[in-house]
């Protein structure tokens, strides 16, 4: 089990150095760079300023808005307390608005191309930097060969893979926007928790579940053979021999047993995420999944 809590995280800035305008980000936890089932968990204060053109990427994420509102496109939003499910290959955007405070979990889609590590990313970003610039989330490249102007994370999946971003046909029209407070509880199969069972995503097998835990008793979430990552957006309790309090992030490993001691109210976003190797997907036509970064890219 990994447990991070926001609270004893410091807002770090230049983390989304690609896009345009002001971000802080705490990052609370993340998988194994390199590895199609790599994933990271963090919590964004998007400014005003901050500016996303439409895009899309090669990995799947799912959004819960802890305050403001989130855009995703012209007159479309993620309010306050719903979460949205983003599928690999979907265009979004442009990202413009008043203040927020998002949770963002984003990770390898059905497709097996895999999800980049924060820090590979901020890495290329520096060395792109070399061979041109960034403006208003677009790199305009000035020396070297490649094409001259391409959206930055484009840019940067080449410069780390060595090879073409090829995106995969996405599986949805559209963004899947949850709104938690119009789903009924039902009594989960183990005493004292409810759950709110949001949705199960793409041939992937992702599902998004909350959960509501009464205080008092050792409460258990009902087992899953899976990765599972949760983020606490209500309460406090212990969590095996840690405590957990609001905006805690922890990571479930497959068959672990999720056992919380709640001391008040608690509310639990959870988003359980099988094996591709599990699952024994094929590999879509045309895409070929994420190869480990190359040993002189990771200095």
């Amino acid at each position: 089990m990994k447990l991070v809590q926001a609270s004893e995280k410091k807002w770090r800035g230049n983390q989304l150095r690609h896009r345009k305008g002001r971000i802080l980000i705490k990052r609370l936890i993340e998988g194994e760079s390199g590895s199609t089932e790599n994933y990271g968990l963090h919590i964004g204060r998007e400014s005003a300023e901050f500016f996303s053109p439409r895009h899309r990427h090669p990995w799947d994420q799912t959004r819960y808005c802890v305050s403001g509102r989130v855009p995703i496109g012209p007159g479309k939003t993620i309010d306050a307390g719903e979460i949205g499910y983003f599928p690999e290959g979907l265009h979004y955007g442009p990202q413009e608005g008043p203040e927020r405070t998002v949770m963002v979990l984003q990770f390898g889609g059905a497709s097996g191309k895999g999800y980049l590590n924060r820090d590979d990313v901020n890495r290329a970003y520096d060395e792109l930097g070399e061979l041109g610039r960034f403006e208003n989330g677009v790199f305009h490249r000035n020396l070297g060969g490649g094409k001259r102007n391409l959206d930055g994370y484009e840019a940067i999946w080449r410069h780390l893979t060595g090879a073409p971003l090829a995106f995969p046909s996405p599986r949805y029209s559209e963004p899947v926007i949850m709104k938690p407070g119009h789903f009924s509880w039902r009594r989960s199969p183990t005493s004292g928790t409810e759950q709110k069972d949001l949705g199960r995503f793409s041939d992937r097998g992702t599902e998004v579940t909350v959960y509501r835990l009464a205080t008092g008793k050792r409460r258990v979430l009902p087992g899953k053979d899976h990765l599972r990552v949760v983020f606490v957006m209500k309460g406090r309790a212990k969590c095996g021999r840690k405590s957990y309090l609001r905006h805690t992030a922890i990571e479930f490993a497959p068959g672990e047993t999720a056992a919380f001691a709640p001391e008040a109210h608690t509310e639990l976003l959870c988003m359980t995420i099988p094996s591709l190797a599990t699952m024994e997907l094929k590999a879509v036509r045309g895409l070929k999944p994420l190869r480990t970064i190359p040993e002189w890219r990771s200095t």
